[in-house]
Parts: C-alpha cells; sequence; structure tokens
C-alpha cells in the first residue's frame, strides 16, 4: 500500500493537479483530432494509402521540431510556450472541425467523391 501513496504524491500539489487534468484532456482531444482526421481521409478518398498518409504526415512535425524543442524549452518561459502550444492545437481543431461542417474540405484527385448524390464510402481515386 505504501507503494501507491509514493505513486500519486505529486497529486497533493494543487498546481500538477491542474496540469495533470489539463494535459489528459488536451492528450484525449489530440487522439480524437487524429482519429478524426484519418477517418474524414478515408471516407473522402476510400484509400488505404492517403489513409497511411495522414498517419505518416501526422509524424512529420514531431520528427522535425523534436531536436530544437528542448532548447526552446530551455531558453522561454515554460509556461508560456504551453499556453501558446495549446492554443495554437485548438485554433487547428477549430479550423479543421468548421471546414469539415461546412464541407468546404477538398482533396486534390478525389473531387468526385465530395458531389453530395452518392456517398463519400463508394468514392474513390478511380471511381
Amino acid at each position: 500500500m505504501n507503494g501507491l501513496r509514493f505513486i500519486f504524491r505529486a497529486l497533493q500539489y494543487r498546481n500538477y493537479r491542474l496540469f495533470f487534468g489539463g494535459q489528459s484532456i488536451s492528450l484525449i482531444g489530440t487522439w480524437m483530432q487524429r482519429v478524426a482526421a484519418a477517418w474524414l481521409m478515408y471516407r473522402l478518398t476510400n484509400s488505404p494509402f492517403m489513409l497511411g498518409l495522414v498517419g505518416f504526415s501526422d509524424q512529420i512535425p514531431a520528427f522535425f521540431l523534436a531536436p530544437v524543442g528542448g532548447v526552446v524549452a530551455d531558453r522561454w518561459n515554460r509556461h508560456r510556450i504551453l499556453i501558446l502550444t495549446q492554443f495554437l492545437a485548438m485554433v487547428q481543431a477549430l479550423v479543421l472541425a468548421a471546414l469539415t461542417i461546412s464541407n468546404k474540405i477538398r482533396i486534390p484527385g478525389f473531387h468526385q467523391c465530395l458531389r453530395h448524390d452518392r456517398p463519400p464510402v463508394v468514392c474513390g481515386g478511380n471511381g
């Protein structure tokens, strides 16, 4: 039982509880957005290749920004960096939602999938 107390002792601090709760909600939102983007791409294109491309391109920013992320975190205020990145993630999610709801999403080469007379799941790159 003493081991469990040791694991959760950081939660006795209010600031850490706020950080942990906020990051948990943010991470769940990020997962939902990634699933939604992949699902949208597959529904619009019916292409496993394009689905894989979305999954691959999701990782490109982390690949290029990770090496400099530590330097940035050491030189600037971490709190402001966190607020900025969370704000930008929120803006990105809102833009994706607005474009999806307004039916403005266009994928080059797959424009025929956006016709309203047939469901997106029937469409494909050659269909």
